[in-house]
């Protein structure tokens, strides 16, 4: 992956790798654009009669102004099968009917140490040099999976809200509703309860006859999202030819979903991830993270930083305008992951978001993309490639004060008086990636912990950079609109009203801005 002939050569064999996993090329990393290559698997493997097929189901999340593509192999936001181009679209179609797209792809990472001290890993980037999960759960006795049991998994589960309340109203059963996988298959060793529902005669079996029907909270405190797409993948069907690590054993269940509003909501994606260590081996040092490949616009021009007390990681440009076709022009909007919920302590608390890491696309051995499994675990230990810790300010390395967090501003409580951002360091714009991630605790044979998280989306009419209350850009927007979410997660997704949320505000106030935020609440 370091090593840039690498991509010139997997061009030239791409059609043939093409036709023999039956997958199409990818945008890799180091070059921006159609192929790349595609997974690679050592031949006699390739032959086994039952290791797990790539998965290959996409689905669209589009009730709102966004339109992103979900995939069911552990990434999203792009399209691995067409153009293979970004696929998270914000506003769906511009003023000028151009399709804008504010990131590129993104997934979730896993990694820690077994008792044998042998690093286990998982995660997903653009499938060029392989795959780390596969569809479907695994055998709860096992940790296995079967090749057919991916391909019968290998499909994503959509429903809209008119659907479930013309089913409450009328009991009109929709085909969506009634294909909700709601259990697993007992006999092939599944766990009994997959897809969330509503269960109303509390008998833990999904059944449509008995008033059952899906629902992001099966207690009914939440409210009901105007999409919610859920899908199911794991970490055994194969090796792991991404990451280059031992298989851990987790199944994780996501749940992504949007709400359609007249205000920054509407401008939101969510997504709920249940992970479950299916595996027999206690993981120590163990970290879980979001990974984000944040293209804004042009992809070629970004900063990113953190909100380390919003658990907010962002994408915003390195200038007022976004130049170029792929470009959202003058005025760029920011957009930001909203770390809400992550793994637990032993004592059940919430561990909170403990690194924010940064690297760039290019073959750099410190901050360049990670190639093997120890380069993986250490960017989710918020660690440089080769290990080493990142210090304070500047480039974040080589200086002498600890730091957790990239390019916090004035938000890291260890250094509240020194603000710290790419701008400030005077870092050149450029193609980054981002690592939200916790740890280290521990996880246990058969422990679930879960992720959370909310994607934010903002934009000014008018230049960020000298407007003393909006900061670069639109991010003091970002902050406004990251409140909201955070609001809504607190709530159980009840959109909350105006007052609830002008109380999370008082800060911004000291800016003079009263008008401004106003004008937020009123879209």
């Amino acid at each position: 992956m370091k090593n840039i002939s690498y991509k010139l050569s997997a061009l030239i064999s791409a059609s043939f790798l093409t036709l023999a996993l039956g997958i199409g090329q990818v945008k890799a990393d180091v070059y921006k654009g159609p192929g790349a290559g595609t997974p690679t698997y050592p031949r006699t493997q390739m032959r086994a009669a039952n290791i797990c097929d790539p998965a290959s189901s996409q689905i669209d999340l589009d009730v709102n102004n966004v339109r992103c593509r979900l995939l069911n192999g552990g990434d999203m936001w792009w399209d691995i099968f067409a153009t293979r181009n970004a696929r998270y679209e914000v506003p769906k179609v511009d003023p000028g009917g151009r399709s804008i797209h504010a990131s590129f792809a993104s997934g979730l990472w896993f990694g820690g140490v077994d008792g044998g001290e042998q690093l286990k890993t998982a995660g997903q980037t653009y499938r060029q040099t392989g795959l780390d999960f596969w569809p479907g759960p695994l055998d709860t006795l096992t940790a296995t999976v079967t090749k057919d049991d991916c391909k019968a998994w290998d499909k994503q589960y959509s429903v809209l809200r008119p659907e479930i309340t013309e089913y409450v109203s009328s009991g009109v059963v929709s085909e969506n509703i009634a294909k909700w996988p709601g259990n697993g298959d007992a006999s092939k060793g599944q766990a009994q309860f997959m897809a969330p529902f509503f269960d109303a005669d509390g008998d833990g079996i999904y059944n449509t006859a008995s008033g059952d029907y899906p629902t992001l909270d099966p207690n009914e405190l939440g409210a009901k999202p105007d999409q919610m797409i859920w899908w199911v993948y794991n970490d055994k069907g194969h090796i792991h030819s991404e990451t280059q690590g031992q298989a851990i054993g987790v199944e994780v269940q996501t749940t992504a979903f949007a709400f359609s509003t007249n205000d920054e909501v509407n401008n939101m994606t969510f997504y709920g991830s249940k992970i479950i260590n299916r595996g027999f081996t206690t993981l120590k040092d163990c970290y879980m993270g979001q990974w984000v490949d944040a293209d804004l616009g042009n992809y070629a021009d970004d900063y990113v930083g953190c909100d380390v007390g919003r658990g907010l990681g962002f994408c915003y440009n390195g200038d007022d305008d976004d130049e170029g076709v792929l470009g959202y022009g003058l005025n760029p909007p920011t957009i930001g992951v909203d770390y809400f919920e992550g793994p637990t302590d032993s004592a059940g608390n919430q561990m909170g978001l403990s690194h924010y890491m940064y690297y760039n696309n290019d073959s750099d051995p410190v901050r360049g993309n990670p190639g093997e499994a120890i380069e993986y675990y250490n960017l989710l230990q918020g660690k440089w490639l080769g290990g080493q810790n990142v210090t304070y300010g500047g480039t974040g390395f080589g200086g002498s004060k600890p730091a957790k967090y990239m390019f916090p501003g004035d938000t890291d409580p260890a250094y509240p008086t020194d603000p710290w951002t790419e701008k400030i360091s005077g870092n050149k714009p450029s193609d980054r990636r981002f690592i939200q991630s916790t740890g280290p605790f521990t996880l246990r044979p058969g422990q679930t912990q879960r992720i959370t998280v909310g994607v934010v989306w903002a934009r000014t009419t008018s230049g960020g950079a000298g407007a003393p209350c909006l900061g670069t850009g639109s991010l003091r927007l970002l902050q406004l609109a990251s409140d909201k979410a955070q609001t809504l997660f607190n709530n159980n997704f009840k959109i909350s009203s105006k007052e609830d949320i002008l109380k999370n505000y008082h800060d911004f106030l000291n800016c003079d801005q009263t008008i401004l935020i106003l004008s937020y609440l009123n879209h």
